[in-house]
C-alpha cells in the first residue's frame, strides 16, 4: 500500500508540475516532463494529462507561428540590406 502512496504522489506532482510549465510556457520543462511521464496513471489522471498535452501542443503551434512571422521579417530586412 505504501508503494501506492508513493507512485500516485509522483503522478500528481507530474501533472503539476506541467500545469506549472504549461503556465510558464517553460517549453524545456515541458519537453522534459513528456519525455519523462509516469509509467502508469488512472484513467482520471490520463484524461487530465491528455488535456494537459493539448494545451502543450496549442502553445507549441503558437510559438512556431510567432518564429514564422519574425523570421519573415528577418527575411525582408535583409533583402531590403542587400
Amino acid at each position: 500500500m505504501h508503494g501506492e502512496t508513493l507512485r500516485k504522489k509522483s503522478q500528481m506532482k507530474w501533472l503539476d508540475d506541467f500545469k506549472s510549465a504549461l503556465v510558464n510556457e517553460d517549453l524545456n520543462k515541458i519537453e522534459y516532463l513528456i519525455n519523462n511521464y509516469p509509467d502508469k496513471m488512472d484513467i482520471e489522471e490520463m484524461q487530465c494529462a491528455a488535456a494537459l498535452l493539448e494545451n502543450a501542443a496549442a502553445i507549441y503551434k503558437r510559438k512556431q507561428k510567432e518564429l514564422d512571422v519574425e523570421f519573415q521579417k528577418v527575411k525582408k530586412a535583409r533583402k531590403y540590406s542587400f
